[in-house]
């Protein structure tokens, strides 16, 4: 007989455990399905293809339903995978939810068939590519409190290959959602998400004028950015990955200068010098400054996913005074959605995600990042972007998913 003012214990349990428990099969068998390689020549000549057959876009809807809850599967399995104290995380949790979230959702659409049901798709994919905007916030928040527990940080395992993995496939998802979505959109040089013919000269003037701002509300001042080379170089490419590559650079580049001439008053900053140098298949940008450099200990130590040198006083959750940075999430919005809130402050310094994700957007696409320093003077930066045309193909990273490593399929992305 239940005793008065006692919980039944067994009663308020749960009776059942819901479809979308953490060791749900569905999951792993989405995950070990082969993915259909991403074709730079596919995607440049069926989005040219769309514009004038609409039966394409009804093709290019069923791929993105085909393959995005393929790798959401995937990153979904590598998030079960890591430890539970890191995974309980709740900001990693934000994390796993919502891809869990994305992955229903978009496996439960029937396939594409009318533009009725591309529309839905289209309206679904843009808000789920806005939804995970500040996700890269929660997986840097998830990292650096668990890092800093000091009895759990030092039993983490080396998490740099499980965030490339992350990170590399939601370049992907986020390539193959905002093609789709842009599609029909006709828009005057592109074809879908790529711009045929991206001046970079606009691009680091653009990234200049960001840093520049972020820069004078954090510190008062900034510096020059000065532009040389060749000005008129212009590569097909995707704006938002050159957009944030070059704030990322140029913005370690500015805080450097300025806390190195910080001192000096009345005698302006040294310019950070940007030099494009063209080639006939790639271009090189070189972002030079003069801010004392990175100690050799610390040079392989940038690449490191959550490695900051960036003063407590500069994130966004110090208690410092002066002006509030936004957060890294919002930081992220406006870089890849710029109608998203682009009003507000940007923060100078970060939770260690810009290197490692900035080379990884170049080495996506074939590219490449590499940091030169002189200690005791400054340090030169080499971005360098393949032009996308001819046969890139997908890096063979993206299709090998820890702990699972299907052989890879190279497959017509739009059969």
């Amino acid at each position: 007989m239940r005793r008065p003012g006692f919980r039944n214990v067994w009663a308020d349990a749960p009776q059942a455990v819901g479809p979308d428990n953490f060791y749900d099969s569905t999951v792993e068998q989405y995950a070990l399905q082969p993915l259909e390689v991403l074709s730079l020549r596919q995607m440049l000549e069926f989005g040219k293809d769309a514009i004038y057959d609409k039966a394409k876009v009804l093709k290019s809807a069923r791929h993105a339903q085909r393959e995005l809850p393929k790798r959401l599967a995937r990153r979904l399995m590598d998030l079960q995978f890591l430890p539970h104290i890191f995974v309980k995380n709740p900001h990693i949790k934000r994390v796993y939810d919502a891809y869990l979230h994305a992955f229903d959702t978009l496996r439960s659409l029937p396939p594409a068939c009318t533009p009725e049901d591309n529309a839905r798709l289209t309206d679904i994919l843009q808000r789920l590519v806005d939804e995970h905007a500040p996700m890269l916030d929660a997986l840097a928040s998830g990292l650096r409190e668990s890092s800093s527990k000091p009895f759990v940080g030092p039993k983490l395992p080396n998490l740099d290959a499980f965030f490339d993995s992350m990170l590399r496939s939601r370049i992907s998802r986020r390539v193959i959602a905002e093609q789709h979505i842009h599609l029909a959109q006709r828009r005057p040089g592109f074809i879908g998400v790529i711009a045929t013919d991206f001046s970079l000269r606009e691009a680091v003037d653009h990234a200049a004028q960001r840093t520049r701002q972020v820069c004078t509300e954090t510190y008062g001042f900034s510096a020059e950015v000065v532009c040389t080379g060749n000005l008129r170089a212009s590569i097909p490419y995707i704006p938002i990955h050159i957009d944030y590559m070059l704030f990322e650079l140029l913005k370690n580049a500015m805080r450097a200068v300025v806390e190195a001439h910080r001192g000096r008053r009345g005698q302006p900053p040294p310019p950070v010098v940007v030099r494009i140098c063209d080639a006939p298949s790639s271009v090189t940008l070189r972002i030079s400054d003069q801010g004392g450099g990175i100690p050799e200990a610390d040079i392989e130590r940038v690449w490191s996913y959550g490695y900051t040198t960036a003063d407590a006083s500069l994130r966004s959750d110090s208690g410092g005074s002066g002006a509030q940075p936004a957060s890294f999430g919002s930081t992220m919005t406006q870089m890849v959605a710029p109608s998203a809130g682009a009003s507000g402050p940007w923060r100078m310094g970060g939770l260690g995600f810009g290197l490692p994700l900035s080379r990884l957007y170049a080495r996506y696409f074939g590219g490449d990042l590499q940091l030169v320093s002189m200690p005791g003077y400054g340090v030169d930066a080499f971005l360098t972007l393949q032009h996308l045309e001819g046969d890139w193909h997908e890096p063979l990273a993206e299709h090998q998913s820890a702990p699972f490593e299907p052989e890879p399929h190279t497959l017509n992305a739009y059969p």
